[in-house]
């Protein structure tokens, strides 16, 4: 979202918004909005890791979507009856500056190419959560989880093979869609094929390119 607002936005518009937007500072495991609540505005990211959330038919959380420095949450409780439709939840101690719905309005109704390039996101975003992840085999789905935690939240600033924070096995099970002893017995496979390396509860990228191939294999 930044990136929008720096490169869509003129600079009289960005002090528009830095003068309406507030900073907040969320400790880690809390819950930033819920699934159901009135959609109050937008939030970015500025320092932290999230989880975007949401119920599904069996009333378990799934888990959608991981967030971190610069991305946006809350869109998806835009229009409609404009109440959040997903839950979001900090990993760690998270800042974010929250924009109010009336000022997000002003800001997309007179930036043309702010709006058509946000319309961009939505899209991609919207592609990818009705990918039918069922039909491509449990393997890959994990080792696609493993890269999406990597690409989202970097690596660690002291070894640039681990990821900086690790999703727990219920977390990659849920993104996944599969089970928690699956995710364990394929990680312990990769594990023994040198692709990654568990370090505790942490794991490391050995092979970038063969976990790649496996992430998108269809079958």
């Amino acid at each position: 979202m930044d990136s929008f607002l720096k490169q869509y936005c003129s600079p009289e518009w960005q002090k528009f918004i830095d003068f309406h937007k507030k900073s907040i500072e969320v400790e880690a495991d809390t819950c930033i909005f819920k699934e159901g609540e009135k959609a109050e505005g937008l939030y970015i990211i500025n320092k932290g890791k999230v989880k975007v959330m949401m119920n599904s038919q069996d009333k378990n959380e799934r888990l959608i979507r991981l967030a971190a420095d610069g991305d946006i949450l809350g869109h998806r409780g835009f229009g409609g009856n404009w109440t959040y439709p997903i839950s979001a939840r900090t990993f760690e101690k998270t800042t974010l500056s929250f924009i109010p719905i009336e000022v997000f309005k002003t800001i997309a109704k007179t930036n043309i190419d702010f709006t058509y390039n946000l319309m961009m996101f939505f899209a991609e975003e919207l592609r990818r959560s009705e990918e039918k992840i069922t039909q491509i085999p449990v393997k890959n789905r994990i080792a696609q989880a493993i890269l999406l935690n990597y690409s989202v939240f970097g690596a660690d600033k002291n070894d640039k093979a681990k990821i900086s924070l690790t999703l727990s096995r219920k977390d990659f099970a849920n993104k996944a869609g599969t089970t928690y002893e699956s995710v364990v017995r394929v990680i312990s496979e990769l594990n023994k094929l040198n692709i990654i390396e568990t370090v505790g509860k942490s794991i490391r990228i050995l092979d970038f390119e063969k976990l790649n191939t496996i992430a998108t294999q269809k079958e």
